[in-house]
């Protein structure tokens, strides 16, 4: 179903700096006279215990293994696991220090948790320990490879964004997006079975997040048409046609032309989650450059986040003192993403990624690579609120 499809780099990323923890201000309270409160945020801390789970996992990868790697979206699968969604993954053996032998990575894999449980078990990609090789996509270095974006079960089929990438200059950052298709995999075993193409023919790179809600699975974008900043833009697909025809939101009401979707943030990270909190949706995001800040947005709908007040919640720690471009070996962190099925009424579980300049500081320690899990923390709902 792709359009014409529009060529440009959209690079993924956002970077460190300190902590905010305790009762977090200018969160909103209510709507006046209508009964409706916003969901606040009392304290963001990291989620020690989930992070424990996933450094002692990662620690005891052998060959051909999850030990590192960025993404880190989440969605539930319908016997009760949870499959984890990663881009860039380095694997085992992990040695001293937290030591890996260098390699490239492999650009997609899937890491399962067991029903009931936030331990990460088991890794899954296509190839062999020997031979691995990413679920969808090239192996290597040939191009287009694929990165994950978001997932959702739909239809009997897990079905994954896929964000083609080629490369564009040199140094780190050296990538571009060019596309982004549609991979379904079978369940429960988690194989590729087809990539179709998607809408991506208007500078907006759909798949960023997916929410259900309802009868339709709403699919958050990202478009970097109006400079600076990087912008939210929303559509839904009906629950059961993730793959068929799309409605794109227009600020006022919806429509079937991709081109018509409007602007609903005019400043968010490369990546962001939606979540339903309290009744309410909740939008986490970065800024769209390198910066370390953690914010939230709310709003009553899945789509009316334009003018919603912003909140920070969080700084992070690694990468300090500020980044810098020039520097190499410098620490970031980017990519905010939620993860409502380890969350509660009042809590709820963030991730962000965490990298550098120089793969050297990956190869050294791979949890230079590894996401990190926050805990935020909310006011309990108020009794009049609906």
């Amino acid at each position: 179903m792709r359009r014409s499809r529009v060529y440009g780099g959209l690079i993924a990323l956002l970077v460190g700096s300190t902590t905010v923890v305790g009762p977090i201000t200018g969160a909103s309270a209510s709507v006046a006279g209508e009964g409706v409160c916003e969901p606040v945020v009392k304290t963001a801390r990291p989620a020690t215990g989930l992070q424990q789970k996933w450094a002692h996992f990662g620690d005891r990868a052998r060959a051909g293994e999850w030990a590192g790697g960025d993404g880190t979206y989440s969605t539930p699968l319908p016997d009760g696991r949870t499959a984890w969604l990663y881009n860039d993954t380095f694997l085992g053996p992990v040695g001293p220090g937290r030591s890996i032998t260098p390699h490239a990575p492999v650009h997609n894999t899937i890491v399962t948790s067991p029903r009931g449980s936030d331990r990460p078990t088991e890794t899954i990609l296509s190839g062999t320990a020997q031979n691995p090789l990413p679920i969808v996509g090239p192996a290597g270095t040939d191009q287009p490879w694929y990165w994950n974006g978001d997932g959702i079960v739909d239809d009997g089929k897990l079905y994954v964004f896929e964000f083609q990438q080629q490369a564009a200059g040199e140094g780190h950052f050296g990538f571009e997006w060019i596309g982004t298709d549609l991979a379904a995999l079978s369940l429960p075993d988690l194989r590729l079975r087809k990539v179709t193409p998607t809408y991506d023919g208007h500078g907006i790179q759909w798949g960023v997040e997916l929410l259900r809600a309802g009868d339709y699975i709403y699919i958050y974008g990202v478009g970097s048409t109006q400079w600076p900043g990087k912008q939210a833009h929303v559509a839904r697909a009906k629950v059961g046609h993730l793959d068929g025809a799309w409605e794109f939101y227009t600020g006022s009401g919806w429509s079937p032309k991709e081109g018509d979707a409007a602007v609903i943030m005019a400043e968010v990270g490369s990546s962001y989650g939606v979540a339903q909190v309290q009744g309410q949706y909740v939008l986490v995001t970065t800024d769209s450059y390198l910066g370390s800040k953690i914010y939230v947005h709310t709003s009553a709908t899945p789509f009316g986040f334009a003018g919603s007040e912003r909140v920070q919640v969080y700084d992070t720690p690694e990468g300090q003192p500020e980044y810098d471009a020039d520097a190499a070996g410098d620490i970031y962190t980017y990519n905010v993403a939620v993860h409502p099925t380890l969350s509660t009424t009042n809590n709820l579980v963030v991730s962000y990624n965490v990298n550098s300049t120089s793969i050297a500081d990956l190869y050294g320690d791979i949890s230079n690579n590894r996401a990190r899990f926050l805990d935020l923390r909310l006011a309990p709902k108020q009794r009049n609120c609906r």
